[in-house]
């Protein structure tokens, strides 16, 4: 069994690999697809949850392999989710022992991913850290994939996965890797990422905003394919009429880049002039604490509830009771959250990001504000309570915009044929 670290090479599995693909083309047989992210199951990911079911509609076999340990909550989230037969192989002590061990017995790899990761995060030291200490996690991961190869790696995060990606693509040149590179994979830059992006054969992103940037990094057109992120159609429909006084929501997570403060000085506004509305938060954070504060100094915390983090399907109902869903953020780009938003007929209210209008067309499916525009932001949601008759076709529009264009479904079916091609060796 021979290989070496260049772009040629890696024998051990050619001969399987190429009767895989040949029956491939011979049988209807289960694509088997390893999913590579960070962390799973994390609270505030829901889309991949919703995505992963979609794909085993679709009879995908998909496991799923993290860099970080098992999360407290990973039972109770998988349960929820539905996701109980998905097997998770999680990082571990034991593992990162392994992958220590692994190091050592192939010092060829090891330098390999040394030199990536030297080479290209000299600028970052952060990020070199990170990358050393996930380094003994990725050769764990490798050999174990190297011995019961699936027929697709796919790294769900395109950053830290990236460390394992690299050496399946380099060194067994047979097993098709593919990448997303999301929101926050374009903002980080991390070093071998972008390495590796310039090398596979297919870069998924969420945006068409996105492609320019990716193809600044050296990344050929070609390989670029623009999939969002899908909702659950069918399990999701709104209800019909918003009753009771004005409700707002938020969901997300309370974190800085959020801007959960400027959402709740808007809502301040709004309460000046319609006293009896109310604001839910659906999501937990660091940032909690000084947003309750906030509530109080404002003199609104009567009108505001934190609720925390509640189930997928708890978010959806609120999304149905409420008339309207606001977010600030500095750093979304296609939220999933909005777009469940719209699908429950509430009127949204979302800060500029970039893509943001390949979701919302200001004035026609929701409305759009420039950053930090607080009384802005606050002045169209107390016209919108204003005139909530008004708004139906507005709502129905954005219902029927995410239905047609953001079905979980059709955004399965994007990623199996693409995989299917690639698995046959297309």
């Amino acid at each position: 069994m021979i290989f070496f670290l260049g772009r040629t090479a890696f024998t051990g599995h050619t001969g399987s690999r190429n009767c895989q693909v040949s029956l491939r083309k011979n049988l209807t047989v289960t694509l088997k697809v390893q999913y590579v992210t960070v962390q799973f199951p994390v609270p505030s990911e829901t889309f991949t949850a919703v995505e992963i079911r979609a794909l085993r509609r679709l009879d995908v076999e998909i496991s799923v392999a993290t860099l970080k340990p098992r999360p407290r909550d990973c039972d109770r989230l998988l349960r929820e989710r539905d996701l109980e037969q998905i097997p998770v192989d999680h990082n571990s002590l034991a593992a990162s022992l392994c992958g220590l061990w692994s190091c050592l017995l192939h010092p060829l790899q090891t330098a390999f991913l040394l030199k990536i990761i030297l080479t290209s995060c000299r600028q970052k030291p952060a990020d070199i850290l990170k990358s050393l200490v996930l380094l003994p996690r990725s050769l764990q991961l490798f050999r174990k994939i190297k011995k019961a190869p699936p027929e697709i790696v796919h790294l769900y995060w395109g950053h830290y996965p990236s460390l394992l990606g690299l050496l399946i693509h380099r060194s067994l040149p047979g097993l098709p890797v593919t990448q997303s590179l999301s929101a926050y994979d374009l903002h980080s830059r991390y070093g071998p990422s972008l390495v590796l992006a310039r090398e596979v054969p297919v870069v998924f992103t969420l945006a068409r905003a996105n492609v320019e940037q990716i193809e600044s990094f050296g990344v050929a057109r070609e390989a670029i394919q623009v999939v969002y992120h899908g909702v659950d159609i069918d399990s999701l429909a709104a209800d019909g009429e918003k009753a009771g006084p004005p409700r707002i929501v938020v969901a997300e997570r309370l974190i800085p880049l959020k801007r959960t403060d400027l959402s709740l000085q808007a809502f301040g506004l709004v309460h000046e002039k319609h006293p009896d509305a109310t604001l839910i938060l659906l999501g937990d954070g660091p940032e909690r604490s000084r947003l309750e504060s906030l509530a109080r100094e404002l003199g609104i915390d009567a009108a505001v509830t934190f609720a925390g983090h509640v189930s997928h399907d708890e978010v959806f109902t609120q999304f149905q009771r409420a008339h309207l869903f606001m977010t600030m953020s500095s750093s979304e780009r296609l939220p999933n959250t909005v777009k469940e938003a719209m699908l429950a007929e509430c009127v949204c209210v979302v800060s500029k990001t970039t893509g943001i209008d390949e979701l919302i067309e200001d004035r026609r499916t929701g409305f759009l504000v420039d950053q930090d525009e607080i009384e802005t932001a606050a002045r169209i949601m107390s016209d919108c309570l204003s005139r909530w008759d008004a708004l139906e076709d507005l709502r129905k529009v954005a219902r029927e915009h995410i239905e047609q264009n953001f079905s979980s479904a059709a955004v399965a079916r994007q990623k199996h044929d693409i995989w299917e091609r690639l698995s046959r060796g297309e």
